[in-house]
């Protein structure tokens, strides 16, 4: 299995989409800058009313901080079934941050849902997990919580006990369409040039400050396993791939995290 309530502002109308000017209610200084993050907006959201005609999946986050994060990762193992289960998720786990983390000690316990109506319905506090949080012994923070919708999946199925490692790059474009076709041609090389165990996943930002914007997973077995994908992006096979990304999407964070499925329901 590898699978945000929409924005309002984007209309349907006439078999288009549209967005309100409300720019123009705006100091003319800041209009341009506001304009830019609207239609960058549109841009994405129009990809993820795209992709199907009925559901799109999502992905929910958890980003906690803690000064024990392998007893919050272990936490996790055993109460992540329970857990997942009452919220009606398809897939859980947890990831451990290794570089580019917001707050030393982060993790992101993440679920993933076949639909944005199972994930926004989802009731986080439940008497399961109320019941499996009096299980947990660490002091932690919880500092962000997200809603993403896949717009670009990847083949494959996760299992629990399932390790990965992940680099994920947070970027903002307003070339969605021809930014997944990229990716999508980056995924056909690496398998060409032996890294078929590297997959691609695109995601949109439905909340936080980077709603509008994409996140993208590049995952692999193994932290070797991407860092050896990442050593061949200037190569030959991937170099002009990877010229054609400059001119069509802005880099804004990235950061690399090791992996493990507590639960999938298949």
């Amino acid at each position: 299995m590898r699978y945000g309530t929409l924005p309002t502002q984007i209309l349907a109308n006439g078999g288009k989409w549209s967005i309100p000017n409300v720019s123009a209610r705006l100091p003319r200084s800041i209009r341009r800058s506001v304009m830019k993050k609207i239609s960058l907006s549109a841009a994405v959201m129009s990809l993820v009313f795209s992709a199907v005609a009925s559901a799109t999946p999502a992905m929910t986050v958890l980003t906690v901080n803690t000064a024990d994060p392998l007893a919050y990762a272990e936490w996790t193992k055993s109460s992540g079934e329970a857990i997942a289960k009452s919220v009606g998720a398809g897939a859980g786990g947890i990831c451990l941050s290794s570089g580019g983390y917001y707050n030393p000690g982060e993790l992101y316990y993440w679920h993933l849902f076949d639909s944005h109506a199972s994930a926004m319905g989802a009731n986080s506090y439940n008497k399961t997990v109320m019941g499996e949080l009096k299980k947990l012994d660490v002091p932690r923070v919880v500092n962000r919580s997200d809603v993403y919708s896949v717009v670009m999946p990847s083949a494959g199925s996760y299992s629990r006990g399932d390790t990965f490692a992940n680099w994920n790059v947070v970027v903002e474009t307003d070339q969605p369409a021809a930014y997944m076709a990229g990716l999508q041609r980056m995924q056909a090389a690496a398998t060409d040039n032996g890294f078929g165990d590297i997959s691609f996943t695109g995601y949109a930002f439905q909340t936080g400050p980077e709603a509008g914007n994409m996140m993208i997973v590049v995952q692999g077995p193994s932290g070797d396993r991407v860092g050896a994908f990442l050593d061949e992006t200037s190569s030959d096979w991937a170099a002009p791939i990877m010229a054609e990304f400059s001119g069509m999407r802005k880099l804004k964070h990235g950061f690399t995290m090791t992996c493990e499925v507590v639960y999938a329901a298949m």
